[in-house]
């Protein structure tokens, strides 16, 4: 018995050498990075895919890749600030200068230099591509369009409007969709285009006349594509230029169009403070930066970002989507677009970023019933004034009124007080 029992021993010593290697194996492959960021799926899918293979070719192990994406820019900015100084996860992965720079404010990223830095320029016709101190880096350029669906346009015969005016004429009410910016950081810079080209207090008046458009509010910018794309809506405002690349890919008869004011987006990554694996999240934006992590980035769906890229080469390789960005830009380079941008001041974006996020959805999303009946009343009214032109002394007295009521609705955001007005115009007209 004594002979069977030391004979078992040695059995699961022997059997416990041999799974030393295999236990040791697992115990290297636990290297990891975590992202947080805004990203669509087809990015991080094809990043993740990449670096992996990368990571084992280079480093002869796994990388473990966990990605947290909990929505859009602001989204994924509160995200960061309620973990405080012990950040889940490496690399803030996506958003552009507005949101880079309040986290770069707040503390809550690191400077890193990553290789072929230089690849990357530093401003573009006066915006700013990239941190100078090292903060935060674009590593896919974009501009902020809108998107139109040809086919339903033209079932419906409406033109597609070529400026941030043309989209309030009322052939457009209820065929236009788009997002909160709290939800997407693109709605955010949208916001950010039309305050600052048109001034504050036109710019709101503006954006209250644009709600009134709207035939509903999407859950995000993707959701705002993928409405574009069936067909239920057919004008999408507020989206990265590269989503009309993706659509037309996947064979859906959309097409984006730059608006006559618009500005870059540079969609940027950085290394968070404090970040627990600090030293393989350089090695990631290393890798992001090269000629092969920027094939992953192109594949992923997003514009890439080194200068030294020509697509009709990397077609010529076999890079599968460089025909397609070939195709949507109509250049061999992003960068050799030729756009005209508004004088865009980014200080200012960073600084009013939560006031403009918190105005837009208490004064015009949270208020967006009252807000399109109170125009719709205005409207009616506005046209028995106008029918009453004949009467010249009732029409001029309710003409002020109605005028009043406008002023009302889009400078001072007073629903109430504007149906009020209007209300009052039509009780002129009424008088005998």
């Amino acid at each position: 018995m004594r002979r069977l029992f030391i004979s078992l021993g040695l059995t699961c010593a022997m059997a416990a050498l041999l799974l030393m290697p295999a236990l040791s194996a697992q115990t290297q492959a636990a290297d990891k990075i975590g992202w947080i960021g805004p990203v669509y799926k087809e990015l991080s899918d094809s990043l993740t895919k990449g670096f992996s293979a990368y990571y084992k070719k280079t480093y002869g192990k796994d990388v473990e890749i966990t990605f947290v994406r909990p929505g859009g820019w602001p989204v994924c900015l509160d995200k960061v600030r309620a973990w405080g100084d012990k950040p889940d996860a490496d690399i803030f992965l996506g958003a552009g200068a507005p949101a880079h720079e309040v986290l770069k404010q707040e503390g809550r990223i690191v400077t890193y230099q990553p290789k072929d830095w230089d690849k990357v320029p530093l401003d573009w016709h006066g915006m700013k591509v990239k941190d100078k101190d090292y903060y935060w880096t674009c590593f896919s350029p974009w501009i902020v369009t809108n998107l139109y669906n040809q086919k339903v346009l033209k079932i419906l015969k409406l033109p597609a409007p070529k400026t941030w005016k043309d989209l309030l004429d009322p052939i457009y009410r209820g065929s236009v969709v788009t997002t909160l910016p709290y939800a997407s950081g693109t709605m955010h810079e949208m916001l950010e285009i039309i305050l600052q080209s048109m001034g504050e207090k036109e710019g709101w008046a503006y954006l209250r006349l644009l709600a009134a458009q709207f035939d509903r509010f999407s859950t995000g910018s993707t959701d705002t594509t993928q409405m574009v794309n069936r067909g239920e809506v057919p004008i999408g405002l507020a989206q990265p230029q590269m989503n009309a690349m993706v659509a037309r890919r996947d064979g859906y008869p959309v097409s984006d169009l730059l608006p006559d004011k618009t500005i870059l987006v540079p969609e940027a990554v950085a290394l968070l403070k404090n970040a627990p694996n600090a030293e393989i999240g350089k090695i990631f934006l290393d890798w992001l930066f090269s000629l092969e992590g920027q094939k992953y980035v192109l594949e992923g769906g997003y514009f890439a970002a080194r200068t030294d890229i020509k697509f009709s080469e990397w077609q010529k390789e076999g890079v599968a989507m460089a025909e397609h960005a070939k195709g949507a830009l109509g250049v061999d380079s992003f960068w050799d677009l030729k756009v005209g941008f508004i004088e865009y001041d980014l200080d200012l974006a960073t600084k009013r970023w939560d006031e403009v996020n918190r105005i837009y959805e208490y004064e015009i999303y949270r208020k967006w019933n009252e807000l399109k009946n109170s125009l719709i009343f205005i409207e009616e009214v506005e046209g028995e004034v106008g029918a009453a032109k004949t009467q010249k002394m009732k029409a001029a007295k309710a003409e002020a009124k109605i005028k009043e009521a406008r002023r009302l609705f889009e400078y001072d955001g007073n629903y109430a007080a504007a149906r009020l007005a209007a209300t009052q115009a039509r009780a002129l007209l009424a008088k005998p």
